[in-house]
């Protein structure tokens, strides 16, 4: 018979899950939004003669959002990369501590990570920095969506710690043999 999940941390995990599936869902706006201004860039090139002098700059800033907004549903759905020979080299116990242990580790890293992405956002903001380029673009809002990536990224490393705590496994994505 099958065990029913436990509800334990259902109040903390169920809405950072919510809040990765938006970060998700921005990040894929974030592509559409490469695709869009990459395409246009190169059928005005090529068809018009002219170049969006903003086209490169927005592309990579999108990108970068992209990259960390995406980053807590790959966590979440086992995408990133696992190393698990050691954890299958050691009893199920000890596999849920190695777990638990680099669930910690990530977890501070992803809180140094997010501390200082949202230091740099503010820094930008009150310096009222902006991009070289030449529309000059406020570097605050590329440096948000970023901090708040990390963000989101540091609750889903809790998140995975809570599951961890009441039971779960976590999910793995496929391997490469």
């Amino acid at each position: 018979m099958h065990r029913p999940p436990n509800p334990a941390f259902n109040a903390i995990i169920d809405p950072i899950d919510r809040l990765t599936e938006v970060g998700n869902t921005i990040a894929a706006i974030s592509l559409l939004g490469i695709f869009t201004l990459i395409a246009c860039e190169i059928f005005l090139r090529n068809g018009v003669g002219y170049s969006l002098p903003f086209a490169w700059d927005v592309a990579a800033y999108l990108m970068a959002a992209s990259f960390l907004l995406a980053g807590a549903s790959a966590l979440k759905s086992g995408s990133h990369v696992r190393v698990t020979a050691i954890g299958e080299m050691l009893s199920s116990s000890g596999a849920r501590w190695l777990d638990v242990v680099a669930c910690l580790v990530g977890l501070a890293i992803c809180i140094a990570l997010s501390i200082a992405l949202t230091d740099m956002a503010l820094l930008s903001f009150q310096r009222g920095s902006t991009s070289s380029s030449v529309i000059r673009i406020p570097l605050v809002y590329p440096q948000v969506a970023l901090a708040a990536g990390a963000i989101i990224l540091n609750l889903q490393m809790l998140a995975q710690l809570l599951r961890l705590l009441r039971g779960e496994t976590l999910s793995t994505g496929p391997g490469l043999e």
